[in-house]
């Protein structure tokens, strides 16, 4: 058997010895005839196979040129940039050496086919055009099989987005070859929907949970589409997994199953939990990434600045957030590139403990450089640069390189704000610039609303705003007044403001520089025209104020005002009190007063947890006009979250406060305290207050004049009814208004309601309450029902 094995082998081996010396005979020719053809010149370029692209067309997207040296490189660039057209389904290109010693190329051209028609079948539920739209392929276009399995992917989503999970698309493969005709066959099957929703495996957390933590929701009529959705099922899997790891479950692993009805129009889906140990953090340890003694910051420290401590819970949220603190030390120290990796090192097989490894890299300090500010061309660089809290020349802090990106795009002037630390330039070393780069918004707008409620009555409105205004810069042109290009860039805040309404009628025009003087402090002015009916009078005024404020941190406000008005009581009725007859006017009322605001409330729409309050005091009549008192006035609000279902929306508990004075002197009735209405509900719009002295015999007795002392008290709970549309609230409002101090008729009531908030009108719900009176007052208007809202248009 070996003889024959021996002579088989010495029978094959001329044959691969031939072949191997053509292949190689060969390779040598085609490269030596490439290199006999380099830097010899180009003398004709012929394009063979083309039919309905024109000549014109590759001549402009190909290098090679008459009288040009050849070269491979550009013919095969001249290739790929002709494929990249989509107008072909493959390129060739030929070099021929002609007998002149020049050479001929030949490109050789296959033209995509054009599709002679597309259309859609089998679909119901979405158009041919809801389909075909996003594809971009129309009668004539060129085929392109990229932009078909694109096609069938977009169509499959758009379905699984209405809910049917099932649905299949293909092609018929036929008809395109041999007609060059696109059909998409679109199978839609059910609407499958999620009917339920199980947990298996979760020992240590209950389902209701783990239900907060994903988005997957069961069908319920009209409310809740409960569709089933793969992509929102892989997240959902996800965000369990990192709820474990972030409460120490490092082994944790989820997945999920779905089980289809026979009939395929439902679903249940099951997550799959294997939730593992629960480990604790053991000896914590730093170094460098090559294993030596830190320099900047010693171990000890570094675990000082972390949130994860030996001993806790090893959690991943505690993990990323140590990372973040140590990094952010590095970076107020100017070590701006320092890098920081943690890392669980577990123990012996079993154990419950993992140690943590810091590994830092520490890089080398820097100190500010530039600091250049792109892309303004309407607003001064110096009200961009007023926020930045970096001077060139001084150690970075890295930490206030987001602190500045914040503070100019909490000014709303810009759309886009970008700040970056450059690289270190070599002929500045040491130093990093600061790029600043923003993109000017739109600060201008004409607002058009209507607002109605129990109190006020039908109100119109309509603003001319303008927050990047400059009042310095005067139109040189009219044409450059038209195009938005004067009066703007100082940073300034401008409004005019019209309010119609059939109780209230008022126009005003306000202007505050926020930085008055290049200082911290914010100067503004306002004035205009208010007139309020009421039911036995009407108030007139004429005003005009200003105000310098001062922020205090994140959570102080400070304010000295100063207001003129001049005020006048009109169309008095008959038999009204003797007080309102004295205090017809006008009269000029002139005060200052001071405010201290803090306020830590976490965002302005559906508050969950924070407080305002509000310390005022104001003097009439010290050195000018007809009044003379003094007022002092406290407000608390209070949020506190109560609960939290498993959709994630928060029930909240709503505390107020209210307490105001008025003394030293004898205030008019329409600057004393009242309460009823939204203010107190349950009684009638400012009927909660003393009466007054009836100026006929025999004249009304029920008429509020207000009072010197005011005191509120209430709580109102609010919790989701219906998604984040509707809100539902039960409340208490209690308090009094009475010459002196006390607590004489005391009002009390209890009431429910409901908020409607709808994105189209803005963060201002719709409030609609009912309130029933518990203790009431002697000539008390009581009022069931009040409500308020605002509709812009």
């Amino acid at each position: 058997m070996r003889s024959s094995l021996s002579i088989a082998f010495r029978g094959v081996m001329p044959l691969v010895l031939l072949l191997l010396g053509v292949l190689h005979y060969g390779g040598s020719v085609a490269l030596a005839q490439q290199e006999q053809l380099v830097d010899r010149p180009v003398s004709r370029i012929t394009l063979r196979g083309l039919d309905r692209v024109p000549e014109q067309k590759i001549l402009n997207n190909i290098r090679s040129k008459v009288g040009a040296a050849y070269e491979p490189s550009t013919a095969r660039g001249d290739v790929s940039r002709l494929t990249r057209l989509g107008d072909f389904s493959s390129i060739d290109v030929e070099a021929t050496l002609l007998g002149d010693g020049t050479v001929a190329l030949t490109y050789y051209f296959k033209e995509q086919q054009l599709l002679a028609q597309v259309q859609v079948v089998g679909n119901r539920v979405l158009s041919d055009s809801a389909l075909l739209g996003p594809t971009g392929l129309r009668r004539g276009s060129a085929r392109d099989d990229f932009l078909i399995e694109r096609g069938i992917r977009d169509m499959k989503e758009a379905y699984r987005k209405k809910g049917y999970f099932l649905t299949t698309v293909s092609i018929d493969d036929e008809q395109l070859n041999t007609n060059d005709v696109l059909i998409f066959e679109v199978i839609e099957g059910p609407r499958v929907r999620v009917r339920q929703i199980d947990f298996v495996g979760n020992t240590q957390f209950p389902t209701k949970v783990l239900q907060a933590e994903i988005s997957t929701r069961t069908w319920f009529p009209f409310l809740v589409r409960g569709e089933l959705d793969n992509q929102q099922l892989a997240s959902d899997v996800k965000g369990l997994d990192t709820y474990y790891k972030d409460r120490g479950y490092l082994d944790v692993r989820v997945d999920r199953t779905i089980e289809i009805s026979p009939d395929q129009k439902e679903a249940k889906v099951i997550f799959l939990i294997e939730e593992g140990s629960r480990f604790r953090v053991g000896d914590i340890q730093a170094t460098t990434f090559q294993g030596e003694p830190l320099e900047v910051f010693a171990a000890e420290q570094l675990a000082g600045l972390m949130s994860l401590k030996k001993g806790d819970i090893y959690r991943a949220d505690r993990v990323r957030r140590s990372q973040t603190s140590i990094q952010n030390s590095y970076g107020a120290m100017g070590y701006l590139d320092t890098q920081v990796q943690l890392f669980p090192v577990r123990r012996e097989a079993g154990s419950p403990i993992v140690d943590v490894r810091i590994e830092v890299r520490e890089g080398e300090v820097a100190d500010v450089g530039l600091i250049n500010v792109h892309g303004n061309s309407l607003t001064r660089d110096r009200i961009i640069r007023r926020p930045i809290n970096l001077e060139p020349g001084r150690r970075f802090d890295v930490n206030e390189v987001e602190n500045a990106k914040d503070a100019i795009e909490q000014s709303n002037l810009f759309n886009d704000v970008r700040v970056t630390v450059q690289q270190e330039s070599e002929d500045n070393p040491g130093f990093r610039d600061v790029l600043v780069e923003v993109k000017e918004k739109n600060t201008g707008s004409l607002n058009f609303g209507v607002g109605f409620g129990s109190d006020s009555g039908v109100l119109g409105q309509i603003s001319l705003r303008q927050d990047n205004f400059d009042i310095f810069d005067v139109p040189e042109t009219f044409n450059e007044l038209v195009r938005g290009r004067a009066f703007r860039g100082a940073g300034q805040k401008f409004a005019i403001t019209f309010q119609p309404g059939n109780e209230i009628f008022s126009y005003d025009i306000s202007l505050s520089e926020p930085n008055i003087f290049d200082t911290p402090y914010t100067l503004g002015g306002t004035g205009g025209y208010y007139r309020r009916i009421f039911r036995d009078y009407t108030e007139e005024r004429i005003y005009g104020g200003a105000a310098v404020t001062r922020r205090f941190g994140d959570v102080w406000v400070a304010e000295g005002r100063w207001n003129w008005a001049n005020i006048r009581l009109d169309d008095i009725a008959f038999g009204a009190p003797i007080q309102i007859y004295e205090d017809e006017g006008p009269s000029d009322a002139v005060n200052t007063g001071v405010s201290v605001i803090r306020t830590t409330i976490d965002r302005l729409t559906r508050p969950t947890k924070g407080s305002r309050i509000d310390l005022s005091y104001d003097n009439f009549g010290a050195y000018a006009g007809d009044l003379s008192f003094n007022r002092v006035r406290g407000d608390y609000t209070g949020y506190f979250a109560i609960d939290r279902d498993f959709l994630g929306r928060t029930s909240t508990l709503r505390v107020d406060a209210s307490v105001g004075y008025i003394f030293g002197g004898e205030a008019p009735t329409y600057e004393k305290f009242y309460l009823g209405g939204r203010t107190l509900r349950g009684f009638e719009f400012r009927t909660v207050s003393p009466k007054g002295t009836p100026s006929v015999p025999g004249g009304p007795v029920d008429i509020p004049i207000g009072g010197n002392w005011l005191l509120f008290l209430g709580a109102q709970y609010q919790f989701p009814v219906v998604g984040e549309v509707i809100d539902a609230v039960f409340f208490c409002d209690s308090g009094t208004v009475t010459e002196e101090v006390g607590f004489d008729d005391y009002r009390l009531s209890f009431g429910m309601g409901i908020r409607l908030y709808l994105p189209q009108l803005g963060p201002t719900p719709m409030a609609f309450d009912f309130a029933f009176p518990i203790m009431t007052g002697e000539y008390d208007e009581t009022q069931v029902f009040s409500f308020s809202a605002e509709l812009p248009f």
